[in-house]
């Protein structure tokens, strides 16, 4: 709900202070210190979300709060997250469709992906013997590995396949 509105030049955060604003107060107050793993994280996410739009007064919106001014748009996503056409994976990947918890079913046990993936399908591409990549579409999602069963391990920094050809990391 609290969404963008426009487009600022690549490497200005300058120009979107409002919304630098509401990062820098998530991060104080979600994610440090940071939680044991990634469910309880997005549940502090989600406690988050729901006290930022539904409790906290916003003084952009003359004391009310964004739920009250939300109206769900009557446009209909081409693409992106959500819509009903199937990612096609490269041969030899294996897919899977998250469920509403999140989870994937992976080498006989549940496995927390993320709850934003819910509904979607993800490609899992063997890296090593044990360890293997997640993908959403062509964006690496981070590492799940055979003996560890908590889950996802996101990725950290930039991986070579989320950047555009000729784009400096």
């Amino acid at each position: 709900m609290v969404g963008i509105v426009g487009f600022i030049a690549k490497g200005h955060p300058e120009q979107n202070g409002v919304h630098e604003r509401m990062h820098l107060t998530l991060k104080k107050e979600a994610t440090v210190p940071a939680s044991r793993n990634l469910r309880e994280q997005q549940g502090r996410f989600d406690i988050w979300r729901e006290e930022f739009n539904e409790n906290r007064p916003h003084e952009a919106l003359k004391m009310k709060v964004p739920a009250k001014r939300y109206r769900r748009s009557t446009r209909v996503c081409q693409r992106g997250i959500n819509n009903k056409k199937q990612i096609k994976y490269p041969e030899g990947y294996k897919v899977r469709r998250v469920r509403r918890s999140g989870e994937i079913r992976w080498k006989g046990k549940m496995r927390f992906v993320g709850a934003a993936l819910k509904g979607e399908w993800v490609g899992i591409k063997q890296f090593e013997e044990g360890h293997n990549q997640v993908y959403f579409d062509y964006i690496f999602l981070g590492d799940l590995y055979d003996i560890d069963y908590k889950g996802l391990r996101p990725m950290v920094g930039v991986h070579e396949n989320n950047v555009k050809k000729g784009e400096k990391v």
